[in-house]
């Protein structure tokens, strides 16, 4: 059958119809697509989608050839729903990629669109024409503008649900960071008038290596449920640590339940995997069974243990299933695929396609996470839920990986060896993808710790070596150690009053800190439990590859009242002259003197100490302020040693 013979008889068009049509979309000031019959025939382009995604044949060719990008990113089968339907689809800011001819990435653009059904004279369906208008520009800068109040504390303490807030505190806010796991986790609650939900996750690190993971599901909302949750979590990580078996720690919880009120009918799936056997053990309990999607892509969901909800007496059989490197086992809650509008089986499916989509990094091919169950957790999730969701979403993968290499590295007893090892110690630390605070944490104590062995230990020597050794544990803790062959010699008399925080720093950024001094050198070990965090947003923003201090040590003074401006690393080798240009700028000061920290990378507990010693000697005539934006290096140390800053500029304390 031909278009034409297609048409409803006695009310044939013009046989310029199509022509006339393509020349008024062509000069649409907006993005238009038409499509016509159930294969989805472009028929028309407007040139604003020439102009950010040209295509040189596209006349009467499926959209699906034409835009082969589109069909991953929903939009083909936007089309499709309302030529089948005859509904019209309405969706703001839906982000999509647009791609070249030959599949190379050109744009992200952030979209209002709608589409609409396209009808013959005689009401019956002819296709679909979509419009949609490009709202990048606002959108920055509205996320722009949100981001900057929220870091200067703005929208910090605005008024929030309080029972999310209970949610929020009786849920895990990180997952543990292991050398052969990676692990990533997202929670949603349905709606922004929903109370806090029944669902739950948990990741234990066991002792043998292995790591146990749960998701589960409380029926109901508000306080009761969360209440439930908490302890059914509580339990069940209790059960994990002690018996390490996903079969007993699920027959405890059902023994449990069985005492606690609103714990029936509560759904849970247990499982341990061992990276070293290779192995996923699990047991369901009126939960889904996990979804495996391999390293080529592949992705299957397992078979359920045959477990009834907890309180219904059915426990079910243990299930394993064995792993290779690079597989993602991806745990969830019914919430994510189940709507009122599909079938389940339908939203299963959904699921998996997305999954093995984001593991092999094609969902979003620019501008997203180089870990595959980070893209799972982003921007799957992102994709399977912006058109609603009726209940709470859980999410949980992990992937199993080549162990996590350390970071060793050598350096002479100079002070100008440092940035080096700042640097390349970043590096290794933004591939483990950590926390803000554990990853400064860790930059600012390794720093202090080789600051302490360069100044301290080779006072009286001009030869030497410093080694640094950094290693992520089994158990989720990153180990330093710090060897010098130096002399360690306590400071000279009037060398800097103040000094010797070093230690107490240290003991504050880390755990177990041990100094062992010999006659032969020092050696300093201490360790960190690392985490990564739960439920961050999409990473659209570009992280800086290398730490801030690229920029050397400087200070600017200037202004009435006098500000001194400090930026780059105050470490061993700037303190001396941070103290010098303190006390100079303070005795040039006639009134008030405020210290800028914003641009300081770096602060060791030398310009620390300089800092106690210039706010011993303010007074109200002459009153110091110390200035470090919330979130930045230096107020990250400020906070922790007590000392009073203020986020902005005559702005209210921090």
């Amino acid at each position: 059958m031909t278009q034409d013979d297609a048409r409803p008889a006695g009310d044939l068009p013009p046989s310029d119809e199509l022509a006339l049509l393509r020349d008024v979309v062509e000069v649409m000031p907006v993005m238009m697509i038409a499509v016509e019959g159930p294969e989805l025939r472009v028929v028309a382009v407007s040139g604003a989608i020439q102009a950010v995604n040209a295509r040189s044949q596209w006349q009467g060719r499926p959209l699906g050839e034409v835009y082969p990008e589109l069909a991953a990113q929903g939009v083909l089968g936007i089309y499709d729903e309302v030529v089948r339907t005859g509904r019209p689809f309405l969706a703001p800011e839906w982000r999509v990629e647009v791609t070249g001819q030959n599949g190379e990435a050109t744009a992200e653009l952030v979209i209002n669109w709608t589409c609409a059904p396209w009808l013959w004279p005689d009401g019956s369906l002819r296709g679909a024409i979509g419009v949609a208008h490009d709202v990048t520009a606002q959108v920055m800068a509205r996320r722009q503008a949100e981001a900057e109040a929220a870091e200067s504390g703005r929208q910090y303490q605005r008024t929030r649900d309080l029972v999310g807030e209970l949610q929020r505190a009786l849920l895990p806010s990180a997952v543990p960071v292991l050398p052969q796991v990676d692990l990533a986790a997202r929670y949603l609650v349905a709606g922004v008038d929903q109370s806090a939900g029944g669902d739950w996750f948990d990741v234990r690190p066991l002792p043998d290596g292995r790591v146990g993971l749960a998701v589960g599901d409380v029926v109901g909302h508000g306080v009761a449920a969360a209440a439930v949750m908490s302890q059914l979590r509580a339990v069940l990580g209790d059960a994990l640590a002690t018996t390490g078996s996903p079969d007993a720690a699920a027959a405890r919880l059902e023994r449990f339940a069985e005492t606690l009120p609103g714990a029936r009918s509560a759904t849970v799936v247990v499982a341990v995997l061992d990276p070293t056997a290779g192995s996923l053990e699990y047991v369901t309990r009126g939960h889904p069974a996990p979804l495996l999607v391999d390293a080529a892509g592949e992705g299957r969901h397992l078979l359920g243990s045959g477990g009834g909800p907890l309180g219904s007496g059915s426990r079910g059989t243990l299930r394993r299933s064995e792993l290779a490197e690079g597989d993602v086992v991806v745990l969830f809650s019914d919430g994510l695929v189940e709507r009122s509008d599909r079938p389940y089986a339908a939203g299963l499916d959904e699921l998996t396609r997305l999954a093995e989509t984001a593991t092999t990094g094609q969902l979003w091919p620019t501008g997203t996470s180089p870990s595959a169950v980070d893209r799972i957790c982003t921007d799957a999730v992102e994709l399977l839920t912006r058109r609603g969701y009726d209940d709470d979403v859980t999410v949980l993968a992990a992937a199993l990986q080549p162990a996590v290499p350390g970071f060793s590295t050598r350096l002479r007893p100079s002070a100008g060896e440092l940035p080096r090892v700042r640097a390349e110690l970043h590096d290794w630390l933004t591939a483990l993808r950590l926390s803000a605070n554990d990853h400064l944490a860790i930059e600012l104590a390794v720093g202090e710790a080789v600051d302490n062995a360069v100044e301290h230990g080779f006072r009286d020597l001009s030869t030497g070596t410093v080694v640094l050794a950094v290693r992520l544990l089994a158990d989720g803790r990153v180990h330093v150690r710090v060897d010098d062959d130096g002399i360690w010699r306590p400071p000279s008399p009037g060398r800097g009053r103040g000094r010797g925080r070093g230690l107490e720093l240290l003991a504050s950024l880390g755990d177990d800190l041990s100094v062992d001094g010999r006659p032969t050198g020092t050696t300093v070990t201490f360790a960190r439990r690392v985490s990564r965090t739960v439920g961050a947003a999409p990473a659209r923003v570009a992280v800086p590859d290398q730490p801030l201090d690229g920029e050397s040590y400087g200070t600017v003074l200037g202004g009435e009242p006098l500000v001194l401006q400090v930026h780059g690393a105050v470490d061993a080798l700037a303190g001396d002259r941070f103290r010098t240009e303190l006390v100079a700028a303070a005795q040039a000061s006639s009134s008030s003197l405020t210290v800028d920290l914003t641009g300081v990378s770096h602060l060791t507990s030398i310009g620390v100490a300089a800092l106690v010693e210039l706010l011993q000697g303010a007074d109200e005539e002459r009153p110091v302020e110390l200035v470090a934006p919330t979130g930045s290096p230096a107020a990250f140390v400020l906070d922790l040693v007590g000392l009073p800053r203020r986020p902005a500029a005559g702005g209210p304390p921090a």
